[in-house]
């Protein structure tokens, strides 16, 4: 676990910021400097605020107060200068650490401790916190640890609740519930698991009556921590800002893309406003997700083909990229050999039982022994109905994502891939040297493929010849996290100069991580020396010149930035192929300036 977090520390500081977290430090800056939630709702205030905390600590703002319509660009202002990134980077990721991702890998332990006891728990401790494909994707800043952490504690008291119903235990599940849902929309999806518990516990005075109230307890705690998040965030409220930035997203002018799809909805969303701005805030987020969902906004690209459309098998697909083969080897046999246990366990429980059916007045001896199997049998079955629960809640969130259209990355698996992973925890803490095996070659495959986590595929031992590296991009290939990574190597390779062909890289990251580098567009004349092309400029052209408007969200306007972006590639990819450095960056060297793209 030491080991674990040194190579949180290094992600760190070898990661660069992502596309998505200047928006939420922007958005969580907002709310905390001016008291004002109106930008970013697609997303809950809760992590943005605490990822924000280290801005206050600086002389300046990062921007002066605005609206969701220039939020992309104002954000841009956390590269203003290298030292000012750096700073915010290292201090705000370092919060997330200490707030979300330690305390997951202890609810994870607990939640293992809970389906197989405490070796089970180190297990999947152990798995969740050196796989190289949830490695990447903890300290970042966005919502997705925080939102597993919330689950993974409502599964750990509803473990609690089953095996001895209390209203104290039924008010932490509502807090857990709280916690998910303040820190993502898709929060909502653990819920059932929370009535499922309350359902399934049994007791002697565990009627209807008293089973609404642990229900009632549960959602009222749910409701109060959300409320107060967002209350919080809007501590200085000014209802005129608040209902444009309402309005903002009905008209399709804020950071979402909804069409006129929520102008039905403005009415009443401002209705709201007037009573609870909050909830407004929160509805206006979550009837934009939906809308945004509907119209398939998002194209993704996945073995050569890009869509806006989901895939049904896009998540089961990466899940088998991006985990682990010792993790996929583990998962196999566990199944093999649960099956085998759980037969030879149905004949060892109906032996016991027999053996435990005595005549009348056998005895304190025997009366003892009955008392003892009805005890047994009764955390057994407390045990049972939990593994259903975690069933059915890895059931619900794989069918909810494997429906959308937001396939994404593999970040988006996060609050289930312990309940994925927990047959291979299950197996392995079975014996000593499995426990140690599993550990330390996931270890060693996180140091091996250290800093580039986030790009790799669990073949990248192929090297060049691996046939999956590139097979998935977003969150993957494309999301910015190897710029330190291009600096470091081409300054110690002596690249220079260095020409740098990226369209998802914005000027300001540029020149805040690659200062020496000249980026490139379409138009320009192409001076010789080192050319490093995205991944994306190889991956996407081709694949929406192929793409019909059907298969894409707004088609002709992305098939006229790919033909303005080809010709530029097309003359870069002539010159002499130097591979791929920084794990998502071709590298070329043009020797004669060539004509503008």
């Amino acid at each position: 676990m030491l080991a674990a977090v040194a190579l949180q520390a290094a992600a760190i500081r070898t990661q660069s910021l992502t596309g998505d977290e200047p928006y939420h430090l922007l958005a969580g800056h907002q709310a905390l400097r001016y008291g004002e939630n109106t930008l970013n709702f697609e997303h809950p205030p809760l992590v943005k605020m605490l990822a924000a905390l280290p801005l206050l600590a600086e002389a300046a703002p990062l921007a002066p107060p605005g609206d969701v319509t220039n939020a992309l660009s104002s954000a841009q202002a956390v590269f203003r200068d290298a030292g000012l990134e750096a700073r915010i980077r290292v201090r705000s990721r370092t919060v997330l650490l200490l707030c979300f991702v330690l305390p997951w890998w202890w609810m994870t332990y607990l939640l293992g401790r809970a389906a197989g006891g405490p070796r089970t728990g180190l297990a999947l401790a152990l798995i969740v916190a050196l796989s190289f494909g949830m490695l990447p994707y903890l300290t970042i800043l966005t919502t997705d640890v925080a939102v597993a952490l919330g689950f993974a504690a409502t599964w750990v008291l509803a473990a609690r609740f089953l095996a001895a119903p209390r209203l104290l235990t039924a008010a932490g599940m509502g807090c857990a519930l709280g916690l998910a849902i303040a820190a993502k929309h898709s929060g909502l999806l653990v819920a059932p698991s929370l009535a499922l518990a309350v359902v399934l516990a049994s007791g002697p005075r565990l009627d209807g009556r008293r089973r609404l109230g642990y229900l009632l307890a549960a959602a009222l705690c749910a409701a109060a921590l959300v409320e107060l998040t967002y209350g919080v965030a809007n501590r200085r409220y000014d209802p005129v800002r608040g209902r444009a930035a309402i309005g903002f997203y009905c008209n399709n002018h804020s950071t979402l893309v909804v069409g006129d799809r929520m102008r039905r909805y403005q009415a009443a969303l401002l209705a709201i406003e007037e009573r609870d701005p909050r909830l407004a805030q929160w509805l206006t987020g979550i009837l934009g997700i939906k809308v945004q969902n509907a119209l398939a906004v998002y194209p993704s690209y996945l073995f050569g083909r890009i869509q806006s459309r989901g895939r049904w098998w896009y998540f089961p697909v990466l899940l088998l990229l991006k985990s682990s083969l010792v993790l996929l080897a583990a998962t196999l046999w566990a199944g093999v050999e649960l099956w085998s246990r759980w037969r030879s366990g149905r004949r060892a429980r109906a032996r016991r039982l027999r053996e435990a059916a005595l005549p009348p007045g056998s005895g304190p001896a025997a009366t003892a022994a009955t008392t003892a199997t009805t005890v047994d049998d009764a955390t057994e079955r407390a045990r049972r109905r939990f593994l259903a629960i975690l069933a059915a809640a890895a059931a619900l969130y794989l069918a909810v994502a494997m429906s959308s259209n937001y396939d994404l990355g593999y970040r988006h698996l996060m609050p289930v891939l312990p309940l994925l992973y927990l047959p291979a925890a299950l197996w392995a803490a079975r014996r000593t040297w499995r426990l140690a095996a599993v550990a330390g070659l996931l270890l060693a495959e996180s140091l091996a493929v250290a800093p580039l986590w986030m790009s790799a595929t669990n073949t990248w031992w192929l090297g060049a010849r691996n046939p999956t590296r590139f097979a998935a991009s977003g969150d993957n290939c494309d999301w910015n996290q190897n710029l330190i990574v291009l600096g470091e190597i081409a300054h110690r390779r002596g690249l220079e100069p260095l020409h740098l062909l990226d369209p998802v890289v914005s000027a300001a990251a540029r020149e805040a991580y690659l200062p020496r580098a000249v980026g490139m567009y379409p138009g320009e004349p192409l001076p010789p020396g080192w050319y490093a092309v995205g991944v994306i400029v190889e991956q996407a052209i081709p694949a929406i010149l192929r793409a019909t408007p059907a298969e894409m969200y707004n088609q002709p306007a992305y098939r006229g930035i790919a033909e303005r972006w080809a010709p530029l590639w097309y003359r870069v990819r002539q010159g002499e192929d130097h591979g791929y450095i920084a794990g998502t960056f071709h590298l070329f060297r043009l020797a004669a300036p060539g004509p503008g793209g």
